[in-house]
């Protein structure tokens, strides 16, 4: 008991320290995988006795999710964990998901707010709509990239409009 508590509050410590917990480079240690975070997670939260006999890494993945506890891109198990993927699967773990969904509908929403706004700006400057793909592009518009949707999702205009449609705000109102 004490020692799953050891392990959560390392890994916690971890991620405010920035440590090689998540997918950075380092020799001395490397980064930890998915799968290898899902057989932790599975033991710090007590789990074990719902595996099969000898389990493999992706037994656990399996587990948590059936149990609902993904990233919320899914899970790659051989994908080096990122920190906003220990984040999401810590906080279900914990009974946080929705706290999680409204965090990251929250981001999502102001993500479709900057690529609009982006758009506006890059129509005013020449006169002429440039492409989703033009926009994203465009170093001007977004010097560091283009915003990414935390769901995974590709930001799209469907009826010309010349602005991102909020198709998920209907999917995050059923949610809350």
């Amino acid at each position: 008991m004490k020692k799953n508590k050891i392990i959560f509050w390392m890994l916690f410590i971890g991620l405010i320290a920035g440590t090689p917990v998540f997918a950075q480079e380092n020799a001395a240690n490397p980064p930890l995988t998915q799968a290898q975070f899902a057989v932790e997670l599975v033991k710090e939260m007590r789990l074990e006795r719902l595996l099969p006999v000898a389990p493999l890494p992706r037994d656990s993945v399996n587990l948590l999710e059936r149990l609902g506890i993904s990233p919320l891109k899914g899970w790659v198990p051989k994908a080096n964990l990122r920190r906003e993927d220990y984040l999401v699967l810590v906080g279900k773990a914990r009974g946080k998901e929705k706290i999680i969904h409204e965090r990251a509908y929250q981001v999502e929403l102001k993500n479709i707010e900057i690529i609009n706004q982006q758009w506006q700006k890059a129509h005013g400057r020449t006169g002429q709509w440039p492409t989703l793909d033009e926009l994203f592009n465009d170093q001007n518009a977004f010097p560091h990239g283009a915003p990414q949707s935390p769901y995974g999702l590709e930001y799209r205009d469907r009826n010309g409009d010349h602005k991102i449609d909020p198709y998920f705000s209907l999917i995050a109102n059923l949610m809350k």
